[in-house]
């Protein structure tokens, strides 16, 4: 025979007459499907907790894993409850669905619940009990006082949702948690606390319509059905990537091509000695220094124009380091002064005595003041 709960669609408990021909709930017996404790790590998640809760209950029950069905009871958070029961039970219990059916629930799982409240129900097939929402229980009458006395030392609710025939041992229990018992969910709201759940809330995630490891199935059979797809889309971007790592080869293969005649022209006809460190400046260096200030000057005797520029290279803050002469350049003097204003102060000075002035460098040195290179021309 099918009823309806509060807040619930109609209720079929298996093997009670044909199965409705609508949308309906089939429950079966909570003693072959308890709820059970378990012990688990609170970081553990995923297979790797449902292989441990399994592991727990073999060693705890004596069965071997194939004979067990253990489903995650998860209301919020990790869980840490399981239903459990024998697998070929509840294969049986599967064979036996009407096409209708939402879902399969172990009775006590069918009751209404909400936080704090306890929902308890007997009739003649024995007592089902909801003890708020994370807990519940099927049991003869009088193992069922025994738990709600326990669990009421646990944590007594602040209401009671007594549905069903009356039974002695348990509301005598009932009766001495001194807290209000109603008759009907209206009651409760009226009173203040929260509607009870949608049995889909309610449940915790418990279907045992499907077999185990049904999401589990059809997420591989999703994965199979896209795994085509997914290998042309994974060659097609190996394929790019390798033409892109191809193309990047021979740019750079150029680039150096490229370097090495634009060093091999600048050490034939710019830079025959030293390192090639900058292209761009040196051989703008080179062009300045062959395109040197020819206007003005006059061809004077290497040893004479030394002898003339000497006094300015030799004063007292001025270290002459090497004087070079040639023929395309003219007179190169290399010194040490003891800073940029001292340099102007020599050019300046040399400038004054009608020498044509080139600075072909000068840099700083660590606690050794300006070195510089002078090319020396005497004007006319």
């Amino acid at each position: 025979m099918a009823r309806r709960g509060p807040a619930q669609p109609l209720i079929w408990t298996l093997g009670e007459g044909a199965p409705p021909s609508g949308p309906h709930l089939a429950v079966v017996p909570g003693a072959e499907a308890p709820l059970l404790p378990l012990d688990l790590p609170p970081k553990l998640r995923g297979i790797a907790r449902e292989r441990v809760a399994q592991r727990i209950l073999t060693e705890h029950l004596g069965l071997p894993l194939e004979e067990l069905e253990v489903r995650p009871f998860a209301v919020k958070g990790p869980w840490t409850r399981a239903v459990v029961g024998a697998a070929d039970r509840m294969q049986a219990w599967r064979a036996r669905l009407g096409p209708g059916c939402l879902a399969l629930l172990p009775d006590y799982l069918a009751l209404p619940c909400a936080a704090g409240i306890w929902t308890v129900e007997a009739d003649d097939a024995g007592v089902r009990a909801r003890l708020g929402v994370g807990d519940g229980f099927s049991a003869e009458p009088d193992l069922a006082a025994a738990l709600l006395a326990e669990a009421a030392e646990r944590e007594p609710p602040q209401a009671v949702l007594r549905l069903g025939a009356a039974e002695p041992a348990v509301d005598a229990v009932l009766a001495g948690l001194n807290v209000p018992v109603v008759a009907d969910a209206a009651a409760l709201v009226e009173a203040g606390h929260e509607p009870p759940m949608r049995w889909v809330e309610a449940a915790g995630g418990i279907d045992l319509k499907d077999p185990p490891r049904a999401d589990f199935d059809r997420l591989r059979g999703t994965l199979r059905r896209w795994r085509a797809p997914v290998a042309v889309a994974v060659l097609a971007l190996a394929a790019y990537l390798g033409s892109v790592a191809v193309e990047t080869g021979q740019l750079r293969a150029a680039r150096d091509r490229d370097r090495g005649l634009a060093e091999a022209l600048v050490r034939d006809h710019f830079v025959p000695a030293g390192p090639i460190l900058d292209i761009r400046a040196q051989v703008t260096a080179a062009v300045e220094a062959a395109a040197g200030p020819e206007t003005g000057t006059v061809e004077t005797d290497p040893l004479v124009l030394f002898q003339t520029a000497a006094p300015f290279l030799t004063g007292d803050d001025i270290r002459l380091q090497t004087v070079a002469y040639r023929a395309d350049t003219g007179l190169v003097a290399a010194v040490e002064i003891a800073d940029f204003a001292g340099l102007d102060r020599l050019v300046a000075d040399l400038r004054a005595d009608r020498f044509e002035v080139e600075l072909l460098e000068s840099s700083a040195r660590q606690g050794a003041g300006v070195a510089a290179r002078l090319r020396l021309l005497r004007a006319e």
